[in-house]
């Protein structure tokens, strides 16, 4: 576990390092900005199916933040675009949501298991 967290650090070190060497003039990236509803669902979806992939809570953070890793490394590489913290930190949110509500509602302890039993 502490190899894949220690890649995931060096990686997003790194798309940060080259996201941010563009000369597009300014860049606005506002916290309330329009796609961050989607990063927010989307990784909410990801965190519970991660869930389901591995008990570990900290496994499935880790599994569900992948495509959102993954989606700002490609921005990183697109022109007048970069890598972007923001979209990172409700990518993290929403997977935190999921996983949770994965393990609430699904897992083996869920409230869905206690209360068909």
């Amino acid at each position: 576990m502490m190899s894949f967290t220690k890649t995931f650090i060096f990686l997003t070190i790194l798309a940060a390092a080259c996201g941010s060497a563009h000369a597009c003039g300014s860049h606005d990236d506002d916290w309330t900005g329009s796609d961050k509803l989607a990063h927010f669902g989307v990784s909410v979806g990801l965190g519970v199916g991660a869930s389901r992939v591995s008990d570990d809570t900290l496994t499935a953070f880790g599994l569900a933040l992948v495509p959102g890793v993954a989606k700002e490394l490609y921005d990183a590489t697109r022109d007048c675009n970069r890598f972007s913290w923001k979209d990172m930190a409700w990518n993290a949110a929403g997977a935190f949501v999921g996983v949770k509500a994965g393990n609430w509602i699904l897992g083996p302890s869920s409230l869905g298991y206690r209360l068909s039993f």
